[in-house]
């Protein structure tokens, strides 16, 4: 006999990563929890200056490797395919993580921006909406109280990268001891490969003893004009069109993908304006939350007898003491998944992100649930 029961998949999506210029789009690896409680940390992508007359495609390799105090070491790869045209358009695309040999892992996000019109266009294939904002430097306000590491610099020389001339350059920033909480000086290490042909880092290593080697490694470059339909809307799409990134008071990697029209159905009565104020992870420092005890949701009788597969997608606020609140729908799946995946997210137990200066704050995330019976 066949049973059925959820085999549950999260994604805790880390938009937005700390304010930049609008002359630069970043990527990023969303956390991800598995049935089993496995964690792993997202990672930055290629960032993609907006100029112009200087058009590419190419594959970005993101590779984490992190070493637990036992000596195992885990490593987690991914890649994103990215362009710009002549015109200095941008595309940037974020992915999952690859759990098998082979496998193509899921696009979650693509980013596009337009330095013509300051447009800056969110496109989330899960649920097929498009977030249009034009681009305002009023949102990219630091952070009060932000923690600013010792930083020295050292040239490391001359190489060649996919056929160019680089230049690599260190940056070693070492936060003093209780700047973030550590009882001990804190040392990050990057390093840089710059093509200035290009004005693109082919290659950026970051040595962080909190998360391990992050890598991004620029392959397969091609310096020639890019499809433009990398740069468009497809008919699919949903566009809604933001009043600005501070509609949610959240500046430009803004997480809700709800529409305006409230479409999405709300599980505990709360509305757009009551999350202003609420962090975003990656906006101004803030870190990404991550699930430490994630028990499975039911399948409804419904569901097992239509025997189906499919994914709720959820908006959580994550407290700054690892509890779900104010959890609306983004996405539905039917059969009654979705009361099934509220409920359950509810019981969940999470380790909060920190704000810059290294206390918990509440953020607001969207938690992708997958429904599979096995």
């Amino acid at each position: 006999m066949k049973r059925f029961a959820p085999a549950l998949a999260v994604a805790i999506l880390a938009f937005g990563l700390p304010a930049r210029s609008p002359s630069q789009t970043t990527d990023s690896v969303p956390v991800s929890v598995s049935a089993e409680g496995r964690v792993t940390e997202w990672v930055y992508g290629l960032r993609i200056p907006a100029v112009r007359g200087l058009p590419f495609s190419a594959k970005a390799e993101l590779e984490t490797v992190s070493q637990l105090q036992d000596g195992t070491q885990i490593t987690h790869k991914t890649y994103n395919l990215d362009a710009r045209d002549s015109a200095g358009r941008t595309h940037n695309e974020m992915r999952n993580w690859i759990t098998a040999e082979g496998e193509e892992p899921k696009l979650t996000r693509v980013e596009l921006y337009d330095p013509a019109t300051k447009m800056r266009t969110d496109l989330f294939p899960l649920s097929k909406l498009a977030r249009q904002w034009v681009f305002s430097a009023a949102t990219q306000t630091a952070a009060a109280g932000t923690a600013k590491p010792e930083t020295t610099k050292e040239e490391l020389g001359t190489d060649t990268m996919e056929g160019l001339p680089v230049k690599g350059t260190r940056v070693t920033q070492t936060y003093a001891t209780g700047a973030l909480g550590n009882d001990r000086p804190l040392r990050i290490v990057t390093e840089y490969w710059y093509a200035a042909e290009l004005r693109l880092n082919l290659l950026t290593k970051r040595t962080d003893p909190r998360y391990g080697v992050q890598t991004v490694r620029v392959t397969e470059l091609e310096r020639q004009e890019p499809d433009a339909a990398l740069f468009a809307i497809g008919d699919e799409y949903k566009v809604v069109n933001e009043a600005g990134p501070t509609l949610l008071a959240q500046g430009p990697g803004a997480t809700d993908e709800r529409a305006p029209d409230r479409a999405a159905t709300s599980a505990a009565g709360a509305s757009s304006g009551g999350l202003a104020g609420i962090a975003r992870p990656g906006v101004g420092g803030v870190t990404v939350p991550a699930c430490v005890f994630c028990p499975n949701p039911s399948y409804t009788d419904e569901a097992r007898a239509a025997k189906f597969s499919g994914n709720v997608v959820l908006q959580v606020v994550v407290t700054a003491d690892g509890r779900a609140e104010n959890i609306s729908v983004v996405r539905k799946a039917g059969y009654g998944l979705e009361q099934s995946a509220i409920e359950t997210v509810k019981k969940w137990q999470f380790r909060p992100a920190k704000g810059p200066d290294g206390k918990p704050v509440a953020t607001v995330v969207p938690i992708e649930v997958t429904f599979r019976i096995k």
